[in-house]
């Protein structure tokens, strides 16, 4: 599980900002949280991010991804001498060449571990990461680079570490080398990042990409299809009709979909999804998944990997979530990922979104509303709504839209638009 968060320097992120999945004191809606027994402190399982366009919402969720790609590709497709692409904040000429910031604390098999790196344009410059068994501290790996290159190594750190330095590039993470070169503590630190995190982070998908995923699962889970039929989408049953695809262009369009998405590797390309609706006479037909409307294939795009991450315990982020759903689906999906009946494998959800109708303290407590500003820099500021004098009774919908929590545009007056000369 993700506990926490944090970067600097990162598109529009110029000071440190930091998001917390640890729960607040609040006593509000405490059958939210995930409980987990080493922890002292209790688990978000889900976070709405809200703010104006343009405010840097998405750029949280894209530099935890950034931190991922990083972790699971700086070492195997680097260059000794490719530097490393970034992309700082770019409003403050002295911010271009500073470096950038990014650490997490996550949960893994009941330790939490504290990970992190700072990065320019040419190379790490420090890198660590932090075990707490039994809530000490224990230092397994730290590394500079500011001059020269030094690593220190923790005695809780067993293998091949000196050789694994060794075959560090300056452009590449120690923990992203030593996961190619098979390290067994670290590999699992590495697995946890490959393994436990799902982005949908742009809005459009072909319809190639959302059936290769489903067939790579062999099924659509029964879950899935009753929240189809509850989103009234005319969806009865689905089925997967065995090699039935002749049309090259679509089996060039789903091999390259399995290409870019690795993690699907059971899908048969000749396979197609068939769902099932009944016309207006009572007979049943069969419809192709790109016969289907956005709306459904929006929801498709979603559904497979919130319910895959139900099952797992994934942290899965969504950007603008009410582009896919309809409000009272998404109040949906919040309830099950807030309630531990159905959230059995402790998923996480974090997600952005301008839908004010999830503004209910009965759906998110006021630690789950997190809001994004710029100042006049036009850097991006994050904090949560308990940072503002708030009760747990108020309503924050009309709170948020008449501007007492910030994170709203300031339109002033449109009719200059339509002033005449």
């Amino acid at each position: 599980m993700l506990l926490r968060f944090g970067v600097s320097n990162y598109r529009s992120i110029r000071d440190y900002q930091a998001l917390l999945l640890t729960a607040s004191s609040l006593e509000e809606q405490q059958h939210h949280l995930i409980t987990i027994k080493p922890l002292d402190s209790k688990i978000l399982p889900t976070i709405g991010i809200y703010g104006a366009n343009a405010s840097g919402k998405s750029n949280i969720l894209q530099a935890f991804a950034f931190m991922r790609r990083m972790v699971l590709k700086s070492h195997a497709n680097g260059s000794a001498t490719g530097g490393i692409t970034r992309t700082p904040f770019q409003l403050d000429p002295e911010m271009r060449n500073q470096p950038s910031h990014f650490d997490c604390d996550v949960l893994i098999d009941t330790i939490r571990y504290h990970y992190g790196f700072i990065i320019d344009d040419d190379k790490v410059q420090e890198e660590w990461l932090y075990a707490y068994p039994a809530k000490h501290r224990q230092v397994w790996f730290h590394r500079q680079s500011h001059e020269e290159p030094t690593f220190y190594f923790g005695k809780f750190l067993k293998g091949k570490n000196k050789t694994i330095e060794a075959l560090t590039r300056d452009n590449s993470l120690f923990l992203s080398a030593a996961a190619q070169n098979n390290h067994q503590q670290l590999s699992k630190i590495y697995r946890y990042f490959e393994e436990k995190y799902d982005f949908r982070l742009n809005a459009e998908h072909g319809f190639e990409h959302v059936e290769a995923r489903y067939l790579d699962k062999g099924m659509i889970k029964t879950p899935i299809i009753e929240f189809l039929k509850g989103a009234d989408t005319g969806i009865i049953e689905a089925q997967i009709e065995k090699g039935s695809v002749t049309d090259k262009s679509i089996l060039e369009n789903i091999r390259t979909a399995l290409e870019e998405n690795s993690e699907l590797k059971n899908a048969n390309l000749n396979d197609r999804l068939r769902f099932r609706h009944q016309s207006l006479g009572g007979k049943e037909i069969f419809l192709k998944l790109g016969d289907e409307s956005r709306g459904t294939l929006q929801l498709l795009t979603l559904l497979g990997p919130l319910f895959d991450a139900l099952e797992s315990g994934k942290v899965i982020l969504i950007d603008e979530l009410d582009t896919s759903m309809h409000s009272l689906l998404s109040l949906q999906l919040l309830k099950l990922l807030n309630s531990p009946t159905s959230n059995k494998g402790n998923a996480q959800l974090i997600f952005t979104t301008h839908d004010t109708n999830l503004l209910d303290g009965a759906v998110l407590r006021r630690d789950q509303i997190w809001l994004t500003e710029k100042n006049k820099q036009g850097a991006t500021h994050l904090y949560p709504l308990t940072d503002i004098r708030t009760r747990h009774t108020d309503n924050f919908e009309k709170g948020y839209l008449q501007g007492h929590f910030g994170g709203i545009p300031f339109l002033g007056s449109l009719d200059v638009l339509f002033a005449q000369d």
